[in-house]
């Protein structure tokens, strides 16, 4: 059997008890239900945080090889096994929780090693142009509150451009909200997103 690759990313400052976390895994179990040819790469941006975009590590992504000290070396590295992980993924799952009306800064640490000219963008004559080949990717968004369509939702809309900047088009959202807002609005968040999970994993 021809496997393909999932990639599943967590955000989540919580290592347990976090609703991000729970519903992304969820997705993940129920997209294998229904896609044994399958294999899952996990990558947890907090039990294994990367560094934030530093001098040392801009330097490292805008020289040639032949120019890199022994740290931009083992940073270049780095930068180019996250790149293939997520060029070599056939989908790609993120569980990300709101945090301050954005994303977290693990995964914002993350996008700036994948985000690349050379490797998953170019500049050219008529402006940059996205180099990664279309893929699924599900983004499955935590909430306190309810933000989805209004101006506090930061999230939703700098991911889309993100994504769609490598050249990804298939960008889906599932978001539960309101989880801070009392019970039974919390209840309703879930499960909404549960359902959504249910349709997209099918």
């Amino acid at each position: 059997m021809n496997r393909k690759r999932l990639l599943h990313i967590d955000s989540s400052a919580r290592l347990t008890g976090s609703d991000s976390r729970r519903l992304s895994a969820r997705f993940v179990r129920q997209w294998l239900d229904n896609h044994p040819e399958y294999q899952v790469i996990e990558r947890d941006l907090v039990g294994k945080p990367l560094p934030h975009l530093d001098e040392t590590m801009l330097a490292a992504m805008m020289s040639p090889p032949e120019q890199h000290t022994p740290e931009m070396a083992r940073i270049a590295e780095r930068i180019n096994l996250l790149i293939d992980e997520f060029l070599s993924a056939d989908l790609v799952v993120l569980g990300v929780p709101m945090y301050n009306l954005g994303i977290p800064s693990t995964l914002k640490a993350y996008i700036d090693h994948i985000v690349m000219a050379g490797r998953t963008f170019a500049y050219t004559d008529q402006g940059a142009v996205g180099l990664v080949e279309d893929k699924p990717v599900f983004i499955i968004t935590a909430r306190g509150g309810v933000h989805s369509g209004t101006a506090t939702d930061q999230q939703a809309p700098y991911l889309q451009t993100l994504f769609n900047f490598l050249g990804i088009r298939q960008v889906n959202f599932i978001h539960s909200e309101g989880l801070n807002m009392g019970d039974e609005i919390r209840r309703k968040g879930i499960e909404d997103a549960q359902a959504e999970i249910e349709r997209h994993a099918a």
